[in-house]
């Protein structure tokens, strides 16, 4: 779940490495996989594996959304 806003510096630093790390993958000839961090480090997920993922959102989350959709 995202929500909107100014990006912070740490968000410019991970759209940074991940950028590049997507640009270095294509040239090492990765193809189609997804570019991300997993345990804080820079790892490339074939799509069919990352599509497979499912991640439950926490209900509490939901209860939120309405007041915080301002």
């Amino acid at each position: 779940m995202q929500r909107g806003g100014n990006p912070t510096m740490a968000d410019r630093l991970l759209a940074a490495r991940l950028g590049a790390a997507a640009v270095e993958g294509l040239i090492a000839g990765k193809e189609h996989c997804v570019v991300g961090i997993v345990k804080g480090e820079i790892a490339f997920t074939p799509h069919a594996e990352a599509i497979a993922q499912k991640k439950a959102i926490e209900p509490d989350l939901f209860r939120l959304l309405p007041m915080l959709a301002v």
